[in-house]
């Protein structure tokens, strides 16, 4: 039996996908296949989306669905980027003002950044969406209309395990406009 044709799991998302040679990011925990498919959206939009406020929110809802492993960068990454999704989904901060999350969350103005976060344990993608599955949508609105359900339903699943901390990173480091 030829195994070389066989499908690998994303240690992030879970995606099987075909066996890819190719880079990968030093502390997102994604497979070299799901990293490039991130790539391609990201930097040309291939396959294309459509224009939607919710492509703003892909970065954060792919980081944090491959958390990686522990490392004070890792903890920092995954931190950040659930805090803009939590202030996006449960404090109704317009999706426009992500950047604006995203340094917030950053600010040293309550002591160091150093140290601030702790690690999270992921929970457990399976039988979530992932990037795979949005590409495969034949159309740049089906895809966009995939992505914002890809990054809510990843917020979703954060916060149904850690929800009570990410309330307490987001008063405690970035609170309101």
């Amino acid at each position: 039996m030829n195994h070389s044709h066989a499908l690998e799991p994303c240690p992030g998302c879970g995606a099987l996908l075909a066996p890819f040679d190719g880079p990968t990011h030093r502390y997102i925990g994604a497979s070299p296949a799901c990293w490039a498919i991130y790539a391609a959206l990201q930097s040309g939009g291939e396959p294309p989306l459509a224009l939607t406020p919710a492509n703003g929110l892909l970065v954060d809802a792919y980081a944090a669905q491959h958390p990686g492993l522990p490392s004070p960068q890792a903890i920092q990454s995954v931190a950040v980027h659930l805090l803009t999704l939590h202030g996006v989904f449960a404090h109704a901060i317009p999706i426009e003002r992500a950047l604006w999350l995203r340094l917030e969350a950053l600010q040293e103005r309550k002591g160091s950044r150093r140290n601030r976060y702790r690690w999270l344990e992921p929970p457990d993608f399976s039988g979530t969406l992932n990037l795979a599955m949005i590409v495969d949508e034949p159309t740049p609105e089906a895809r966009s209309a995939l992505v914002a359900h890809y990054v809510e339903d990843v917020y979703r699943t954060w916060a149904d395990l850690h929800g009570a901390t990410l309330h307490a990173w987001y008063a405690a480091f970035v609170g309101t406009l």
